[in-house]
């Protein structure tokens, strides 16, 4: 009797899918497919607003660029577009994988599916830490700076 609540108690490692799970599964990868392929129309996009600042620049010449260089405004789009890629892809490549392994009850395509989510997580996290320190750096130096250039 002790042995078979002893049995019971203990956490299994195996994943039971069921179809509420499956639903919300696919529900997930459909809408991720959708904000993927949103992303990448926004890359395409800055690229060409990038490209397009680039040659207005040398076309306008210095009228148009007085304040800021144009042609620093789109390589700083082009690698916003770079960066932008990497969880667009990871997303895109869940979203896919997910909805394949769901409807081919495939687990090991599940799992490539959630490992690429937490890709997707991990960078999102790291990148939200990096542009932390950089507001913080810029803090630390730019107020002290401004108030030692008011004097």
């Amino acid at each position: 009797m002790e042995n078979i609540e002893q049995q019971e108690q203990q956490p299994t490692n195996s994943f039971v899918s069921n179809s509420e799970i499956d639903s919300y599964l696919l529900e997930t990868a459909k809408w991720g497919k959708f904000l993927a392929i949103m992303g990448y129309i926004g890359m395409g996009i800055l690229i060409l607003v990038s490209f397009f600042m680039m040659v207005g620049a040398s076309f306008f010449g210095s009228a148009a660029t007085a304040g800021f260089p144009m042609w620093i405004v789109g390589f700083i789009y082009i690698a916003m577009a770079v960066v932008y890629y990497f969880p667009v892809t990871y997303l895109y490549k869940y979203s896919a994988q997910m909805k394949e392994g769901i409807r081919s009850n495939d687990g090991s395509t599940v799992t490539s599916g959630f490992r690429n989510l937490k890709s997707l997580f991990r960078f999102l996290g790291i990148f939200t830490i990096v542009i932390l320190s950089i507001y913080a750096v810029a803090l630390v130096v730019v107020v002290p700076l401004s108030l030692l250039l008011a004097r």
